[in-house]
């Protein structure tokens, strides 16, 4: 099939989609909402209305989570379906992060119930146990009464030798930190072969997203971890993706090795970045004193506030651009995540029963 026959149906599809969706709206209407049921209930004859269905058959706002989750799933299976086998199989990478999101919940409770004996017969059944991408047992990882069991439960799957590079001392002593770092680092491995196989014009729009999404990424581990958290050198390379522009350059430099990691990320962050190179300037050392932690903070959340900027007009741009590419693909998952996470936050903000100015200033509006 040609570029035009492989993309018209999909993209036309989701373009439609795209054009009701994040309607503000129907955000407003839900934040002004003042109950949690009457917030929930404004989801009514959109494509979240089965999350009004479950709420009102549970009342449990737990199962309304889970419910997103599992729409999110069935939201990737579909595009796949109406694509043509490679960039079929790159969506199914995508998924994959998905799945390593639902692993590490599963893990978490396995953790809490082995190692911190901690009560988890009700969380339980908060987590998704069908297939996803690869064929993990979850009643197994949660069960699992020894570390071998634990790991039998991802047999035949790309998490099993991460899994077998832990062991169970080490995670009693360090805790989930690392694993769930080294989940994410062969997830973003598998991501670059995936982006590898891609078309020409698809492979060039998935590395120009994928690729700043990382370096944006790798700059706040960086920064967080380096002066906020304190790690040694060879934590602070682990926590680096081996993706992108940055880490290639931390590495080269030896940033983590350095006595001040900042200052040579600076010097990275001004030749390819230099948006951002004033929040760097103002991120200092802490000794745990509370007000450069927030002082820390605040700039750090500005990092993050550039990352979703920028991501907002890459996507925009690639909805104006070739509609015969992987980009619209992209563009609508990630303005499906943004509509999800705004629903999560707002059912969660009524949930605690924060005003609606709390819930505004957490959504940034």
């Amino acid at each position: 099939m040609g570029r035009v026959s492989d993309y018209s149906f999909i993209n036309a599809k989701l373009r439609a989609r795209i054009g009701i969706m994040h309607d503000p709206k129907l955000v407003d209407e839900m934040i002004k909402a003042p109950t949690l049921t009457e917030a929930v209930a404004k989801l009514d004859g959109t494509r979240h209305q089965r999350l009004s269905e479950v709420y009102r058959s549970t009342g449990d706002l737990q199962q309304v989570e889970l419910c997103l989750f599992e729409d999110e799933i069935a939201n990737y299976r579909e595009v796949m379906g109406y694509l043509p086998s490679v960039p079929s199989s790159f969506v199914s990478t995508l998924l994959e992060k998905v799945e390593i999101e639902n692993i590490k919940n599963a893990i978490r409770l396995w953790y809490s119930a082995n190692i911190m004996h901690h009560s988890i017969s009700y969380r339980s059944a908060y987590i998704y146990k069908k297939l996803i991408v690869h064929h993990i047992d979850y009643d197994a990882i949660i069960n699992a009464g020894t570390y071998p069991e634990l790991i039998n439960a991802f047999h035949d799957t790309p998490y099993s030798k991460v899994l077998a590079s832990f062991t169970l001392d080490g995670l009693a002593s360090g805790g989930l930190f690392p694993l769930e770092i080294a989940l994410d680092h062969e997830w973003f491995r598998r991501l670059e072969t995936a982006i590898g196989t891609l078309g020409s014009k698809d492979r060039k729009i998935a590395s120009s997203i994928y690729s700043v999404d990382v370096d944006l990424k790798n700059i706040l581990m960086l920064t967080r971890y380096s002066y906020s958290y304190h790690l040694d050198p060879q934590q602070l390379a682990s926590v680096v993706i081996p993706m992108g522009y940055i880490a290639k350059e931390a590495e080269k430099r030896k940033a983590a090795e350095s006595e001040d990691p900042i200052a040579v990320i600076k010097e990275i962050v001004a030749f390819r970045y230099p948006q951002i190179l004033e929040e760097i300037n103002l991120i200092r050392r802490t000794s745990d004193d509370l007000t450069t932690v927030e002082e820390n903070n605040r700039e750090i959340v500005r990092i993050e506030e550039y990352l979703g900027e920028r991501r907002k007009k890459e996507y925009n741009r690639i909805l104006t651009g070739n509609p015969f590419t992987i980009g619209v693909v992209l563009s609508y998952f990630f303005i499906c995540a943004s509509e999800d996470s705004v629903i999560r936050a707002i059912l969660s903000g009524k949930y605690y029963r924060w005003s609606e100015d709390k819930i505004r200033e957490r959504l940034g509006l």
